[in-house]
Order: structure tokens, then sequence, then C-alpha cells
């Protein structure tokens, strides 16, 4: 089955505490994505010391969008998140942040641009947990589908049947078929889920599509 797994994308804790509101009584995960300015234009919170403040039975997935990640995974897995995304395109020392991640007992994923091709995560996809697709690019709420990522999804599951495929972004009534028919076991939805401020009723609509 599908997970469908709510992304947050916020500037203040406020935003932050509003979205697990709204979400916590209808997932088990959350996906917090963290930007810093420089690998994706966009800047969100920091991340550390919210998600260790708030009292919440949520579970976080966090995908750190940002330069340099063995620079910050340490003070992460000081937190109590429980799953990280980094992206093959921000570091020259991918097996070095793997290690660390593995170390700490978390699940760790890599995550891929629109634009990078396969042939970048080829020695990695057995060290990892997980495959992380962006569909749109990466950095802001609400950005455009690429189709293109359909084809490189569908190729990685032909020669990776068994290794989890993550899908993130554009997530729609519209697109979550495409993706599941390309491989995706989990499908990470923002601007969808919040748009209305009915959480529950877009949660469903997703599902129902899925299931269909």
């Amino acid at each position: 089955m599908t997970e469908i797994i709510p992304a947050i994308l916020v500037k203040t804790k406020e935003e932050l505490l509003e979205k697990i509101s709204a979400v916590e009584q209808l997932v088990e995960w959350v996906h917090l994505d963290i930007a810093d300015g420089i690998f994706v234009p966009n800047m969100t919170i920091g991340g550390f010391s919210e998600i260790e403040t708030i009292e919440t039975s949520l579970k976080f997935k966090v995908h750190l969008m940002v330069s340099k990640p063995e620079n910050h995974v340490l003070r992460w897995l000081k937190t109590p998140a429980d799953s990280f995304t980094f992206h093959i395109e921000s570091t020259n020392q991918p097996i070095s942040v793997i290690e660390k991640i593995r170390e700490a007992e978390r699940e760790v994923g890599l995550a891929l641009n629109p634009q990078t091709p396969l042939s970048t995560i080829e020695s990695l996809v057995n060290e990892v947990d997980f495959v992380h697709f962006m569909t749109v690019e990466p950095g802001f709420y609400g950005r455009q589908f690429l189709e293109e990522v359909l084809d490189k999804m569908s190729d990685f599951h032909y020669f990776y049947p068994d290794k989890p495929m993550v899908a993130d972004g554009g997530v729609t009534p519209e697109t979550a078929s495409k993706l599941v028919q390309a491989g995706a076991n989990t499908l990470i939805a923002g601007s969808y889920i919040f748009k209305d401020n009915n959480p529950a009723k877009a949660l469903e609509e997703l599902k129902a599509i899925i299931a269909s």
C-alpha cells in the first residue's frame, strides 16, 4: 500500500505548530523540509530546536535541502527525528553522511533533483533505505509537476524493484496514480494537503485515487 505523507515547509515555529496540529490526528509521519537558502533559494526554519521542543505523536522524516549535509547531520541526530534524506547533488561526501545516520540507527534516504541522472547514485543504492525522487524543482510549495521524472522513476524501479521509492512534489489526484504506476511506495504531498484548510479531505481524495 502506498503511503501519503504531508510535507511541512515553514519559516516560523508558529507555522510548524499550526501544520502539525492540522494533521497529527490523521497520519503517523510528517515530512519536514529544511532549506538553507544555499542549496535551494528558499530558507526555512532551522528545525533542530523546533522539533526538540514540540510535543507530538508524529514521527518526523527530515528532508535536508542543504549544502554540505555532512556539516549538519550530527546536530540533527540529536533530535527525535526518525528518518533523514539528503541530496546527492549537495555533497562530495555521501558515504560519510550515510554512515553517520546509520550509526545512529536512523533511516536514511538519498534524494535526486529532477535533472540528476540515475548514474550518479548507482554505487550508493544499496547503502540507503530508499531513494527520493524530486518531481518538482525543490525549495517551494506548489511548483510545477515534471512529467519527465516518471520515466526516470520507472527505469529505477525496473533495475531496483525491491528498493523503496519516494516521490516528492506536485502530488495531486491527477499525478498520484502516475507516480504509483512508476513504482512509488511513498508520496510526499504539501500544497495539495494544506491548500484548503481541510487536510483530512485532501488525504482521503489522494488515498481513494491510489486505491482505485
